[in-house]
């Protein structure tokens, strides 16, 4: 492994003031108002038209229908890292608030002891969350998805569905990155799971920010 040759500079920490709770909700909201965005631009011309085949499009719809694309690709990342950024948030919290004794620019879930310093009996119930989380399917996918963003956009495929009406929607889709993950799911039904998922561990993990 090769060792940095940088140490990090001593005003990059968590300040005092900074309430960790309320800051892993922000990123949660963040994540709500991403997954807000991905709906309403699923429904655009961009997302909902095959607009690369057709011929009579001149080169500035071409844009506008690229820039929605492009758009919705944007935040479909930033959806997937702020809800890492929810659970992360919470790993830093937990560090301060039963003195784990982990450096804070190296708090990961593996690194986190099972030995608190303090309120031992609340960290076990709150290392069961947070484990039971780490090794769900769901946070796996998470995961993933959001490592894949490092290499490339989402792989993201959509279908041509007929209503009962006889109008074509385009649907969009994951591809699955988990083995036996199930497949074809919506990507608004998809993402919505992720969602409600950190919210349950949010309200678990924070019950009084449950009211």
């Amino acid at each position: 492994m090769i060792k940095s040759k940088h140490e990090y500079h001593d005003l990059y920490r968590i300040f005092p003031a900074m309430d960790l709770a309320d800051h892993a909700w922000f990123a949660f909201s963040n994540a709500a108002e991403h997954l807000r965005r991905i709906r309403e631009l699923l429904e655009s011309r961009g997302m909902q038209t095959l607009w690369e085949e057709d011929k009579t499009l001149d080169e500035r719809t071409k844009a506008e229908r690229q820039g929605e694309v492009n758009s919705f690709h944007r935040h479909l990342r930033s959806f997937l890292w702020e809800l890492v950024a929810s659970f992360d948030t919470m790993l830093q919290w937990a560090n301060q608030e039963y003195q784990l004794g982990v450096q804070e620019h190296v708090v990961r879930f593996a690194e986190l002891p099972t030995r608190a310093g303090k309120n031992q009996g609340e960290w076990d119930r709150k290392y069961a969350l947070l484990e039971g989380v780490w090794n769900s399917d769901w946070y796996f996918e998470v995961r993933a998805y959001r490592n894949f963003a490092h290499r490339a956009f989402g792989n993201v495929q959509t279908a041509i569905v007929r209503e009962p009406g006889g109008d074509r929607a385009l649907v969009a889709h994951l591809f699955p990155v988990r083995k036996g993950q199930r497949e074809y799911v919506p990507i608004q039904e998809h993402l919505s799971s992720y969602l409600e998922n950190m919210r349950r561990l949010g309200l678990a993990f924070f019950p009084n920010m449950a009211a």
